[in-house]
């Protein structure tokens, strides 16, 4: 037996087992789906309408009406409702059936105009003629025939037409789809409206009962939520519809009310629903008017409405178009429309936000948040981190410059960009990353720092008010007209990341009117390759992302340090420390530095005192 198939490491068993079953298990709920449609629309549509509804009893409610009536009413509203956009499509309909043989003549004439351009009409002859061809060569090359092959005699069978009872029968099977699922919906949603409490209660049965106060503000925030989402959703596409039918009258379009409330059906079909319904108005317009006027005018409305719809009125009433990531929507029209046709065209997006909250609030389905909710998927320090580890210094600074519209570059440095490097030191200790592939990280933010270089050190947002005592107004009397000519040290302890580190304080420094010179990591590593670059420098600032066991080696390059430097003060800068202070202070005693900072914003603030309590030479700025 070979030795390799000895050692070789074999696939966990447990996970593929998992795996197994997690499959198994998403088989049979598509199973369940297709098997049990004509069961699940109605259900699905009645629990979409009670959503739709549930604001609409609890207003009753409020006005004293008991739960049965208040769904009753409610109830007998949206069939209201439903049977008068029925009845008014029907009608809409038959005329629009009776007068498309008079649009025949302008929209024939049309097509002959489209058809009369140089390049269509050649291309259009070549075709057809081609095609005549092919057809001779055929029919040429064809075998002989019998004279009563080639005049072969058609027959057509032709059904009586159903009188009396076979009528009637003939149209009560032709209703009875429609009116048993309209009957279904009405059921379910009288049961779910009614025993509203009773099924919330059972879902936190299964939800488990050990954090009830939990699981109830989750799933009551969960229906709030969605309630909102498809009623606001309901009354946007219902407006939207109106906007549709005024602008369709004005322009002359015939039928415009049902082009409205198709309008308003379909964009509950996400991408594709208003390029539907725009296409058969604009068809219409085509049709009736010998001109053109009409139809641009018609492409020109739904090109005006939905943009201000989609973008502007969305975001004003939830916040978010949908809550789903644009690839979401995508898989999820694609997956409900194959199981259900039109119905799960209809039905995907409320569907998949329905899943998206639940997966906001329960643990176990927290998977569907992340997949196809609109949330990042990252943390912003953790996508920084992979475009590092991916060497992309363009899409690092990308991510950096749309995050720079809303804070300062030094609060972007610390909450995102040194969080990320305090990951690569985790890897880096667990042995997960290579010095080379440090120096390429510490390489990749040299970039990124050069490409934010223009970026001045203020909060965009404050401007100039920014508070007292903040980074970016602690050196503002060394801006614009003058800047302190101390250089200060910049010292990378021990490693790249300690280097790259000590790059972006050194164009914080800058930023803050003080001269900064960086020592890189391999010039003090060791005793043997130790140099000072500036060694009149007043001011040594040390970053260090070691461990947080032991900062004996800090502690001896200041050691080595003073002796090349001993008028010199020093800065260390614990960067795996954010946030504990009383331990950056027993380090700092330990290492014998004379002063600590845990953050880049909380460094640059000691460097701009310390310049203002021992101030060097003052040149202006632009000096020779």
């Amino acid at each position: 037996m070979s030795p390799f198939l000895l050692t070789s490491p074999r696939p966990d068993g447990g996970r593929i087992i998992a795996l197994a079953h997690g499959l198994l298990v998403v088989s049979l709920i598509v199973v369940l789906l297709i098997a049990g449609r004509e069961i699940l629309e109605p259900l699905v549509i009645a629990a979409l309408l009670a959503f739709i509804l549930s604001p609409l009893i609890r207003r009753l409610r409020q006005w004293g009406a008991r739960r049965a009536p208040s769904v009753v009413l409610a109830v007998l509203f949206a069939l209201g409702v439903l049977g008068a956009l029925g009845s008014i499509i029907a009608l809409q309909i038959t005329q629009l059936a009776e007068d498309l043989p008079t649009y025949e003549t302008n929209l024939r004439n049309k097509i002959r105009s489209l058809g009369s351009g140089k390049l269509t009409s050649r291309a259009l002859e070549r075709a057809t003629g081609t095609l005549k061809d092919l057809q001779e060569e055929l029919t040429k090359a064809g075998p002989a025939s019998s004279p009563a092959e080639q005049k072969p005699v058609l027959v057509e069978v032709r059904q009586p037409e159903p009188r009396g009872l076979e009528s009637i029968a003939l149209l009560v099977r032709t209703l009875l789809s429609p009116l048993t699922m309209t009957a279904l919906v009405v059921l379910f949603l009288i049961f779910i409206l009614l025993q509203r409490e009773d099924i919330r209660d059972r879902f936190l049965r299964l939800a488990g009962t050990a954090d009830l106060q939990r699981s109830t503000a989750a799933l009551d925030d969960a229906a709030s939520r969605l309630s909102r989402f498809f009623l606001m959703q309901t009354l946007l596409n219902a407006g939207f519809g109106v906007v549709i039918c005024i602008g369709l009258w004005v322009i002359g379009v015939p039928n415009a009310m049902l082009w409205g409330i198709f309008a308003g059906l379909m964009r509950f079909v996400p991408f594709i629903g208003s390029i539907i319904a725009a296409f058969f108005p604009i068809a219409l317009a085509a049709a009736v008017d010998p001109g053109w006027t009409m139809v641009l005018a018609t492409a020109g409305l739904f090109l005006v409405a939905e943009p201000i719809a989609g973008h502007v009125i969305e975001p004003l009433l939830y916040g978010q178009h949908t809550g789903l990531s644009p690839v979401a929507i995508v898989v999820s029209t694609l997956f409900w429309t194959l199981l259900w046709g039109p119905i799960g065209l209809l039905l995907a997006t409320p569907l998949t936000v329905c899943l998206v909250v639940l997966g906001k609030h329960i643990e176990a389905l927290q998977f569907i948040d992340v997949l196809l909710g609109d949330e990042p998927a990252l943390e912003p320090h953790e996508r920084f981190y992979q475009r590092l580890l991916a060497g992309d210094d363009t899409e690092a600074a990308d991510m950096a410059e749309r995050q720079l519209k809303k804070q300062s570059l030094s609060s972007y440095y610390d909450a995102v960009a040194m969080t990320a490097l305090a990951l690569a030191q985790t890897d880096a200790a667990h042995g997960k990353l290579s010095q080379d592939k440090q120096l390429e990280i510490c390489h990749t933010v040299e970039e990124v720092v050069e490409d934010l270089s223009d970026h001045e050190d203020q909060d965009p947002e404050a401007g100039d008010e920014a508070p007292p005592g903040s980074p970016a107004l602690a050196s503002k009397s060394l801006h614009g007209n003058a800047r302190l000519d101390t250089p200060v040290l910049c010292v990378a302890s021990r490693s790249p990341l300690d280097q790259a580190a000590s790059t972006m304080l050194a164009q914080l420094l800058e930023k803050h009117g003080l001269s900064a010179r960086i020592q890189p990591f391999t010039d003090v590593a060791s005793a043997r390759s130790f140099k000072i670059d500036a060694p009149d420098a007043p001011l040594v600032c040390l970053s260090y992302f070691g461990s947080a066991g032991n900062p004996a080696y800090v502690r001896y390059l200041i050691r080595r340090l003073r002796r090349v430097m001993p008028n010199a003060r020093f800065l260390a800068g614990f960067w795996m420390l954010l946030g504990d202070d009383n331990k950056a202070e027993d380090w700092r005693a330990a290492v014998g530095a004379d002063l600590v900072a845990t953050s880049l914003s909380q460094a640059v603030d000691i460097c701009v005192n310390e310049a203002h309590a021992h101030p060097g030479p003052v040149i202006a700025v632009g000096q020779t």
